[in-house]
Protein backbone atom coordinates (compact mmCIF):
# COMPACT_ATOMS: atom_id res chain seq x y z
CA UNK A 1 0.00 0.00 0.00
CA UNK A 2 2.70 2.57 0.99
CA UNK A 3 4.55 1.37 -2.25
CA UNK A 4 1.24 2.19 -4.13
CA UNK A 5 1.29 5.60 -2.47
CA UNK A 6 4.71 6.42 -3.22
CA UNK A 7 3.84 5.46 -6.72
CA UNK A 8 0.83 7.96 -7.24
CA UNK A 9 2.40 11.03 -5.71
CA UNK A 10 5.85 10.31 -7.37
CA UNK A 11 3.77 10.22 -10.33
CA UNK A 12 2.61 13.98 -9.87
CA UNK A 13 -1.29 13.23 -9.17
CA UNK A 14 -3.41 15.63 -6.67
CA UNK A 15 -4.38 14.31 -3.33
CA UNK A 16 -7.85 13.96 -4.26
CA UNK A 17 -6.93 11.63 -7.17
CA UNK A 18 -4.72 9.88 -4.98
CA UNK A 19 -7.28 8.95 -2.06
CA UNK A 20 -9.60 7.76 -4.84
CA UNK A 21 -7.20 5.19 -6.37
CA UNK A 22 -6.30 4.26 -3.00
CA UNK A 23 -9.93 3.65 -2.16
CA UNK A 24 -10.79 1.64 -5.01
CA UNK A 25 -8.20 -1.33 -4.84
CA UNK A 26 -9.28 -3.85 -3.09
CA UNK A 27 -6.23 -5.71 -3.37
CA UNK A 28 -5.18 -2.85 -0.32
CA UNK A 29 -7.67 -4.26 2.47
CA UNK A 30 -8.69 -3.31 4.88
CA UNK A 31 -6.87 0.41 3.97
CA UNK A 32 -9.35 0.75 0.73
CA UNK A 33 -12.14 1.43 2.76
CA UNK A 34 -10.70 3.96 5.28
CA UNK A 35 -9.48 5.51 1.94
CA UNK A 36 -12.27 5.50 0.61
CA UNK A 37 -13.97 7.29 2.99
CA UNK A 38 -11.77 9.77 3.11
CA UNK A 39 -11.80 10.49 -0.70
CA UNK A 40 -16.06 10.46 -0.80
CA UNK A 41 -15.83 13.50 1.69
CA UNK A 42 -12.66 15.03 -0.16
CA UNK A 43 -14.38 14.77 -3.81
CA UNK A 44 -17.92 14.76 -2.75
CA UNK A 45 -18.13 16.89 -0.17
CA UNK A 46 -15.72 19.65 -0.37
CA UNK A 47 -13.50 18.67 3.00
CA UNK A 48 -9.93 19.84 2.97
CA UNK A 49 -7.93 16.50 3.50
CA UNK A 50 -7.17 17.81 7.33
CA UNK A 51 -10.70 17.73 8.35
CA UNK A 52 -11.68 14.52 6.14
CA UNK A 53 -8.85 12.44 7.81
CA UNK A 54 -9.54 13.62 11.10
CA UNK A 55 -13.31 12.25 11.09
CA UNK A 56 -11.98 9.05 9.24
CA UNK A 57 -9.50 8.53 12.49
CA UNK A 58 -12.18 7.61 14.84
CA UNK A 59 -13.02 4.46 12.97
CA UNK A 60 -9.56 3.44 12.54
CA UNK A 61 -9.01 0.30 14.73
CA UNK A 62 -5.38 -0.02 13.22
CA UNK A 63 -2.33 2.24 15.31
CA UNK A 64 0.55 1.92 12.56
CA UNK A 65 -2.15 3.14 10.03
CA UNK A 66 -3.59 5.71 12.27
CA UNK A 67 -0.03 6.54 12.95
CA UNK A 68 0.80 7.15 9.47
CA UNK A 69 -2.39 9.17 7.88
CA UNK A 70 -1.48 11.15 10.51
CA UNK A 71 1.70 11.67 9.81
CA UNK A 72 0.79 11.82 5.67
CA UNK A 73 -1.96 14.74 6.41
CA UNK A 74 1.17 16.62 8.27
CA UNK A 75 2.99 15.83 5.16
CA UNK A 76 0.65 17.40 2.44
CA UNK A 77 -0.51 20.45 5.06
CA UNK A 78 3.21 21.37 5.51
CA UNK A 79 3.92 21.45 1.71
CA UNK A 80 6.77 17.85 1.94
CA UNK A 81 8.43 16.07 -0.81
CA UNK A 82 5.47 13.62 -0.84
CA UNK A 83 7.94 11.01 -2.76
CA UNK A 84 10.82 11.50 -0.01
CA UNK A 85 8.42 11.06 2.72
CA UNK A 86 6.96 7.73 1.58
CA UNK A 87 10.31 6.56 0.48
CA UNK A 88 11.19 6.87 4.42
CA UNK A 89 8.11 5.62 5.44
CA UNK A 90 8.36 2.73 3.46
CA UNK A 91 12.05 2.16 4.81
CA UNK A 92 11.30 2.27 7.99
CA UNK A 93 7.77 -0.07 7.65
CA UNK A 94 10.07 -2.93 6.10
CA UNK A 95 12.53 -2.83 8.75
CA UNK A 96 9.99 -2.50 11.36
CA UNK A 97 7.63 -5.48 9.70
CA UNK A 98 10.91 -7.31 9.51
CA UNK A 99 11.65 -7.31 12.91
CA UNK A 100 8.50 -8.01 13.76
CA UNK A 101 8.56 -11.39 12.28
CA UNK A 102 11.93 -12.27 13.04
CA UNK A 103 10.73 -12.14 16.70
CA UNK A 104 7.21 -14.15 15.63
CA UNK A 105 9.08 -16.83 13.65
CA UNK A 106 11.54 -17.02 17.44
CA UNK A 107 8.25 -17.44 19.17
CA UNK A 108 6.52 -19.99 16.56
CA UNK A 109 9.15 -22.15 16.80
CA UNK A 110 9.25 -22.25 20.41
CA UNK A 111 5.81 -22.45 20.60
CA UNK A 112 4.87 -25.41 18.39
CA UNK A 113 7.82 -27.39 20.27
CA UNK A 114 5.09 -27.20 22.95
CA UNK A 115 2.39 -27.60 20.84
CA UNK A 116 3.78 -30.61 19.58
CA UNK A 117 4.89 -32.19 22.70
CA UNK A 118 2.02 -32.29 24.50
CA UNK A 119 -0.27 -33.08 21.63
CA UNK A 120 2.01 -36.29 21.88
CA UNK A 121 1.79 -36.16 25.78
CA UNK A 122 -1.81 -36.51 25.21
CA UNK A 123 -2.34 -39.72 23.84
CA UNK A 124 0.05 -41.20 26.65
CA UNK A 125 -1.67 -39.68 29.00
CA UNK A 126 -5.28 -41.48 28.26
CA UNK A 127 -3.52 -44.51 28.13
CA UNK A 128 -1.54 -44.50 31.36
CA UNK A 129 -5.47 -43.72 32.61
CA UNK A 130 -6.24 -46.61 30.92
CA UNK A 131 -4.09 -49.03 32.38
CA UNK A 132 -5.06 -47.29 35.89
CA UNK A 133 -8.52 -47.85 35.25
CA UNK A 134 -7.86 -51.56 34.73
CA UNK A 135 -5.47 -52.16 38.30
CA UNK A 136 -7.45 -49.73 40.34
CA UNK A 137 -11.37 -51.01 39.53
CA UNK A 138 -11.88 -47.19 38.34
CA UNK A 139 -14.04 -47.65 35.71
CA UNK A 140 -14.73 -46.33 32.56
CA UNK A 141 -15.77 -43.03 33.63
CA UNK A 142 -12.69 -41.27 34.20
CA UNK A 143 -11.50 -42.34 30.69
CA UNK A 144 -14.24 -40.43 28.88
CA UNK A 145 -13.45 -37.31 31.09
CA UNK A 146 -9.69 -37.52 30.22
CA UNK A 147 -11.09 -37.72 26.70
CA UNK A 148 -12.99 -34.96 27.33
CA UNK A 149 -10.20 -32.82 28.64
CA UNK A 150 -7.55 -34.04 25.56
CA UNK A 151 -9.95 -32.67 23.06
CA UNK A 152 -10.69 -29.51 24.49
CA UNK A 153 -7.19 -28.90 25.32
CA UNK A 154 -5.77 -29.83 21.71
CA UNK A 155 -8.66 -27.78 20.55
CA UNK A 156 -7.80 -24.81 22.53
CA UNK A 157 -3.99 -24.91 21.63
CA UNK A 158 -5.14 -25.12 17.83
CA UNK A 159 -7.33 -22.20 18.05
CA UNK A 160 -4.43 -20.25 20.01
CA UNK A 161 -2.19 -20.94 17.14
CA UNK A 162 -4.60 -19.38 14.56
CA UNK A 163 -5.02 -16.98 16.56
CA UNK A 164 -1.51 -15.47 17.12
CA UNK A 165 0.25 -17.00 14.09
CA UNK A 166 -2.74 -16.40 11.40
CA UNK A 167 -1.85 -17.59 8.14
CA UNK A 168 -1.52 -15.14 4.88
CA UNK A 169 -3.22 -15.93 1.63
CA UNK A 170 -0.70 -16.59 -1.02
CA UNK A 171 -2.94 -17.59 -4.05
CA UNK A 172 -7.01 -16.40 -5.26
CA UNK A 173 -8.63 -19.15 -4.85
CA UNK A 174 -12.13 -19.75 -6.47
CA UNK A 175 -15.03 -19.00 -4.07
CA UNK A 176 -16.10 -22.52 -3.53
CA UNK A 177 -12.90 -23.80 -2.82
CA UNK A 178 -13.86 -22.69 1.38
CA UNK A 179 -16.78 -24.08 1.11
CA UNK A 180 -15.72 -27.17 -0.17
CA UNK A 181 -12.97 -27.70 1.48
CA UNK A 182 -14.97 -26.84 4.95
CA UNK A 183 -17.64 -29.36 4.21
CA UNK A 184 -15.23 -32.13 2.89
CA UNK A 185 -13.61 -31.55 6.71
CA UNK A 186 -16.87 -32.03 8.28
CA UNK A 187 -18.39 -34.42 6.65
CA UNK A 188 -15.38 -37.15 6.90
CA UNK A 189 -15.62 -36.43 10.49
CA UNK A 190 -19.14 -36.79 11.27
CA UNK A 191 -18.93 -39.97 9.36
CA UNK A 192 -15.43 -41.11 11.60
CA UNK A 193 -17.49 -40.37 14.41
CA UNK A 194 -20.84 -41.92 14.15
CA UNK A 195 -19.33 -45.14 12.37
CA UNK A 196 -16.20 -45.39 14.29
CA UNK A 197 -14.53 -47.90 11.67
CA UNK A 198 -10.78 -48.02 10.79
CA UNK A 199 -11.69 -48.45 6.96
CA UNK A 200 -13.78 -45.44 7.18
CA UNK A 201 -11.03 -43.14 8.38
CA UNK A 202 -8.77 -44.32 5.69
CA UNK A 203 -11.16 -43.77 2.97
CA UNK A 204 -11.24 -40.39 4.62
CA UNK A 205 -7.98 -39.83 4.54
CA UNK A 206 -7.61 -40.85 0.36
CA UNK A 207 -10.02 -38.17 -0.22
CA UNK A 208 -8.57 -35.54 1.76
CA UNK A 209 -5.35 -36.09 0.21
CA UNK A 210 -6.25 -36.64 -2.82
CA UNK A 211 -8.28 -33.02 -2.99
CA UNK A 212 -5.30 -31.47 -0.80
CA UNK A 213 -2.76 -32.77 -3.12
CA UNK A 214 -4.17 -30.92 -5.84
CA UNK A 215 -4.64 -28.02 -4.32
CA UNK A 216 -0.63 -28.09 -2.97
CA UNK A 217 0.15 -28.43 -6.24
CA UNK A 218 -0.93 -25.50 -7.15
CA UNK A 219 0.44 -23.81 -4.37
CA UNK A 220 3.92 -25.02 -5.03
CA UNK A 221 3.54 -23.82 -8.48
CA UNK A 222 2.53 -20.43 -7.72
CA UNK A 223 5.55 -20.30 -5.08
CA UNK A 224 8.04 -20.71 -7.68
CA UNK A 225 6.17 -18.17 -10.13
CA UNK A 226 6.17 -15.38 -7.34
CA UNK A 227 10.41 -15.95 -6.93
CA UNK A 228 10.21 -15.52 -10.81
CA UNK A 229 8.00 -12.38 -11.22
CA UNK A 230 10.80 -10.85 -8.66
CA UNK A 231 13.08 -11.30 -11.31
CA UNK A 232 10.85 -9.93 -13.69
CA UNK A 233 9.69 -6.75 -11.52
CA UNK A 234 13.65 -5.77 -11.68
CA UNK A 235 14.58 -6.75 -15.15
CA UNK A 236 11.61 -5.16 -16.43
CA UNK A 237 11.48 -1.69 -14.35
CA UNK A 238 15.22 -1.13 -15.30
CA UNK A 239 14.34 -1.72 -19.07
CA UNK A 240 11.53 0.60 -19.04
CA UNK A 241 13.29 2.92 -17.59
CA UNK A 242 15.37 3.25 -20.39
CA UNK A 243 13.59 2.02 -23.50
CA UNK A 244 10.49 4.25 -22.14
CA UNK A 245 8.15 1.86 -24.35
CA UNK A 246 6.00 -0.92 -23.31
CA UNK A 247 6.37 -3.65 -26.09
CA UNK A 248 10.22 -3.12 -26.74
CA UNK A 249 10.26 -3.36 -22.79
CA UNK A 250 8.23 -6.36 -22.69
CA UNK A 251 10.61 -8.16 -25.78
CA UNK A 252 13.52 -6.92 -24.42
CA UNK A 253 12.54 -8.82 -21.06
CA UNK A 254 11.60 -11.80 -23.02
CA UNK A 255 14.96 -12.12 -24.35
CA UNK A 256 16.13 -13.22 -20.15
CA UNK A 257 15.36 -15.81 -18.17
CA UNK A 258 12.30 -15.82 -16.37
CA UNK A 259 10.93 -19.64 -15.76
CA UNK A 260 7.85 -19.44 -15.14
CA UNK A 261 6.97 -15.99 -15.72
CA UNK A 262 7.87 -16.33 -19.35
CA UNK A 263 4.17 -17.11 -20.27
CA UNK A 264 2.86 -14.80 -19.04
CA UNK A 265 5.11 -12.37 -20.19
CA UNK A 266 4.69 -13.61 -23.72
CA UNK A 267 0.71 -13.17 -23.15
CA UNK A 268 1.08 -9.67 -22.55
CA UNK A 269 3.54 -8.72 -25.11
CA UNK A 270 1.10 -10.50 -28.07
CA UNK A 271 -1.53 -8.22 -25.93
CA UNK A 272 0.46 -5.20 -26.63
CA UNK A 273 0.57 -5.92 -30.39
CA UNK A 274 -3.40 -6.19 -30.51
CA UNK A 275 -3.89 -2.86 -28.96
CA UNK A 276 -4.88 -3.43 -25.59
CA UNK A 277 -4.91 -0.61 -22.68
CA UNK A 278 -1.90 -1.28 -20.69
CA UNK A 279 -3.76 -1.13 -17.39
CA UNK A 280 -5.65 -4.22 -18.70
CA UNK A 281 -2.78 -6.14 -19.52
CA UNK A 282 -1.09 -6.41 -16.25
CA UNK A 283 -4.48 -6.85 -15.14
CA UNK A 284 -4.93 -9.96 -16.85
CA UNK A 285 -2.16 -11.45 -15.62
CA UNK A 286 -2.43 -10.63 -12.02
CA UNK A 287 -6.02 -12.91 -12.70
CA UNK A 288 -4.39 -15.47 -14.54
CA UNK A 289 -1.99 -15.83 -11.78
CA UNK A 290 -4.24 -15.41 -9.18
CA UNK A 291 -1.52 -14.60 -6.83
CA UNK A 292 -2.56 -11.88 -4.12
CA UNK A 293 1.42 -10.41 -4.58
CA UNK A 294 1.71 -10.32 -8.09
CA UNK A 295 -1.71 -8.55 -8.34
CA UNK A 296 -0.61 -6.11 -6.05
CA UNK A 297 2.63 -5.21 -7.57
CA UNK A 298 1.52 -5.51 -10.74
CA UNK A 299 -0.94 -2.43 -9.32
CA UNK A 300 1.95 -0.37 -8.42
CA UNK A 301 3.67 -1.38 -11.49
CA UNK A 302 0.76 -0.24 -13.98
CA UNK A 303 -0.02 2.67 -12.27
CA UNK A 304 3.34 3.92 -12.95
CA UNK A 305 3.26 3.89 -16.84
CA UNK A 306 -0.07 5.31 -16.92
CA UNK A 307 0.63 8.26 -14.93
CA UNK A 308 4.48 8.13 -16.60
CA UNK A 309 6.46 8.16 -13.07
CA UNK A 310 9.53 6.71 -12.85
CA UNK A 311 9.36 3.82 -12.83
CA UNK A 312 12.90 2.44 -12.51
CA UNK A 313 12.63 4.23 -8.89
CA UNK A 314 9.38 2.73 -7.94
CA UNK A 315 10.42 -0.53 -9.34
CA UNK A 316 13.80 -0.65 -7.42
CA UNK A 317 11.87 0.01 -4.36
CA UNK A 318 9.13 -2.38 -5.07
CA UNK A 319 11.78 -5.19 -5.97
CA UNK A 320 13.52 -4.90 -2.38
CA UNK A 321 10.13 -4.92 -0.70
CA UNK A 322 9.04 -8.13 -2.29
CA UNK A 323 12.23 -9.55 -2.29
CA UNK A 324 11.96 -8.74 1.81
CA UNK A 325 8.63 -10.49 2.04
CA UNK A 326 9.77 -13.29 -0.01
CA UNK A 327 12.79 -13.99 2.91
CA UNK A 328 10.16 -14.26 5.26
CA UNK A 329 7.93 -16.23 3.53
CA UNK A 330 11.32 -18.44 2.98
CA UNK A 331 11.87 -18.55 6.81
CA UNK A 332 8.53 -19.31 7.96
CA UNK A 333 8.02 -21.99 5.17
CA UNK A 334 11.52 -23.52 6.27
CA UNK A 335 10.27 -23.46 9.82
CA UNK A 336 6.85 -24.87 8.90
CA UNK A 337 8.52 -28.10 7.05
CA UNK A 338 10.89 -28.68 10.12
CA UNK A 339 7.34 -28.38 12.43
CA UNK A 340 5.48 -31.02 9.49
CA UNK A 341 8.25 -33.58 10.11
CA UNK A 342 8.33 -33.61 13.49
CA UNK A 343 4.08 -33.95 13.84
CA UNK A 344 4.21 -36.68 11.21
CA UNK A 345 6.78 -38.23 13.47
CA UNK A 346 4.86 -37.76 17.05
CA UNK A 347 1.81 -38.46 15.16
CA UNK A 348 3.08 -42.00 13.98
CA UNK A 349 5.21 -42.48 17.12
CA UNK A 350 1.60 -41.87 19.31
CA UNK A 351 -0.34 -43.95 17.30
CA UNK A 352 2.07 -47.09 17.36
CA UNK A 353 2.84 -46.77 21.28
CA UNK A 354 -0.95 -46.16 22.12
CA UNK A 355 -1.90 -49.34 20.03
CA UNK A 356 0.48 -51.35 21.43
CA UNK A 357 0.13 -50.45 25.16
CA UNK A 358 -3.91 -51.09 24.69
CA UNK A 359 -2.90 -54.31 22.89
CA UNK A 360 -1.07 -55.27 25.94
CA UNK A 361 -3.54 -54.41 28.51
CA UNK A 362 -6.26 -55.84 26.63
CA UNK A 363 -4.48 -59.32 26.54
CA UNK A 364 -3.27 -58.89 30.30
CA UNK A 365 -6.79 -58.46 30.86
CA UNK A 366 -8.16 -61.67 29.11
CA UNK A 367 -5.05 -63.23 30.82
CA UNK A 368 -5.97 -62.61 34.44
CA UNK A 369 -9.62 -62.76 33.56
CA UNK A 370 -9.06 -66.82 32.18
CA UNK A 371 -7.00 -67.53 35.33
CA UNK A 372 -9.38 -67.11 37.38
CA UNK A 373 -8.48 -69.67 40.36
CA UNK A 374 -4.82 -67.80 40.36
CA UNK A 375 -6.26 -64.59 40.93
CA UNK A 376 -3.18 -62.80 40.83
CA UNK A 377 -4.54 -58.57 40.11
CA UNK A 378 -8.05 -57.68 40.74
CA UNK A 379 -9.08 -55.97 37.47
CA UNK A 380 -11.41 -53.77 36.94
CA UNK A 381 -14.51 -54.04 34.64
CA UNK A 382 -13.46 -52.35 31.64
CA UNK A 383 -14.70 -52.87 27.70
CA UNK A 384 -11.18 -52.90 26.55
CA UNK A 385 -12.85 -52.87 22.70
CA UNK A 386 -14.51 -49.47 23.36
CA UNK A 387 -11.10 -47.93 25.18
CA UNK A 388 -9.32 -49.13 21.63
CA UNK A 389 -12.24 -46.95 19.83
CA UNK A 390 -11.46 -44.03 22.28
CA UNK A 391 -7.86 -44.03 21.59
CA UNK A 392 -8.34 -44.20 17.94
CA UNK A 393 -10.47 -41.28 17.65
CA UNK A 394 -8.61 -39.45 20.40
CA UNK A 395 -5.43 -40.18 17.61
CA UNK A 396 -7.64 -39.43 14.84
CA UNK A 397 -9.21 -36.00 16.80
CA UNK A 398 -5.43 -35.06 16.78
CA UNK A 399 -4.74 -35.96 12.95
CA UNK A 400 -7.16 -32.87 12.28
CA UNK A 401 -6.40 -30.46 14.93
CA UNK A 402 -2.69 -31.23 14.05
CA UNK A 403 -3.02 -30.93 10.36
CA UNK A 404 -4.57 -27.33 10.89
CA UNK A 405 -1.89 -26.28 12.88
CA UNK A 406 0.93 -27.48 10.21
CA UNK A 407 -1.18 -25.20 7.42
CA UNK A 408 -0.83 -22.63 10.13
CA UNK A 409 2.60 -22.81 11.03
CA UNK A 410 3.12 -22.89 6.66
CA UNK A 411 1.85 -19.68 6.38
CA UNK A 412 -0.42 -21.51 3.68
CA UNK A 413 -3.99 -20.54 2.98
CA UNK A 414 -6.67 -22.77 5.33
CA UNK A 415 -7.62 -25.20 2.35
CA UNK A 416 -4.51 -26.37 2.12
CA UNK A 417 -4.78 -28.40 5.32
CA UNK A 418 -7.10 -30.76 3.91
CA UNK A 419 -3.95 -31.94 2.41
CA UNK A 420 -2.01 -32.27 6.08
CA UNK A 421 -5.28 -34.32 7.59
CA UNK A 422 -5.77 -36.52 4.77
CA UNK A 423 -1.67 -37.57 4.94
CA UNK A 424 -1.96 -37.55 9.06
CA UNK A 425 -5.07 -39.46 9.17
CA UNK A 426 -3.15 -42.22 6.87
CA UNK A 427 -0.25 -42.21 9.69
CA UNK A 428 -2.51 -42.61 12.32
CA UNK A 429 -4.51 -45.52 11.51
CA UNK A 430 -2.32 -47.69 9.62
CA UNK A 431 0.09 -47.39 12.58
CA UNK A 432 -2.69 -48.02 15.52
CA UNK A 433 -4.16 -50.77 13.60
CA UNK A 434 -0.75 -52.56 12.59
CA UNK A 435 0.87 -52.09 15.76
CA UNK A 436 -2.32 -52.93 17.71
CA UNK A 437 -2.71 -56.77 15.98
CA UNK A 438 0.68 -57.22 15.76
CA UNK A 439 1.16 -56.97 19.55
CA UNK A 440 -2.07 -58.62 20.23
CA UNK A 441 -0.45 -61.41 17.69
CA UNK A 442 3.19 -61.61 19.23
CA UNK A 443 1.30 -62.23 23.07
CA UNK A 444 -1.19 -64.23 22.49
CA UNK A 445 1.33 -66.81 20.77
CA UNK A 446 3.71 -66.26 23.40
CA UNK A 447 1.32 -67.24 26.47
CA UNK A 448 -0.65 -69.80 24.06
CA UNK A 449 0.92 -72.02 21.59
CA UNK A 450 -2.28 -72.24 19.50
CA UNK A 451 -2.68 -68.39 19.43
CA UNK A 452 -5.43 -68.67 22.17
CA UNK A 453 -5.16 -67.30 25.92
CA UNK A 454 -6.52 -70.27 27.92
CA UNK A 455 -5.88 -71.31 31.55
CA UNK A 456 -3.18 -73.35 32.38
CA UNK A 457 -4.07 -77.49 33.08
Amino acid sequence: MLNYTLALFSSGYPVAEVMKRLGSQSYFSPYHKFYKRISVLINGYGYKIKSAVSSTLNKITIKPFKEFLIRLTQAISYGDDMAQFLEQELNTSLASFQAVNERKQESMNTFLALYGTLSSALVFLIVDITILAVLYSIGESLINLFTVAVVLISLMMTLVVYAVYKPYAKIIYPPHIYPISTVLIGVTAFLILFQREPFIAVFSGIVLLGLGAKLRFEEAKLERLEKDYLVFVRYFSRTFDVVKNLPESLLGVLRGELGLMKTYVKKMYNRTLLGIDKLLIFKLMSTESRSHLISMGNTVISSTIEAGGDLGFIGENLSRLLQALYNIRQRREQNGRAFETTMYTLQLTSAAVGGALVAIVGVFINLFSSIAQYSIFSLGSVNIQQVQTIILLVLIFLSYTNGFTICVAHGKPLPICIFYIGVLLLITVGGYEITLILTQRIFTTLFSPNGVLAPPS
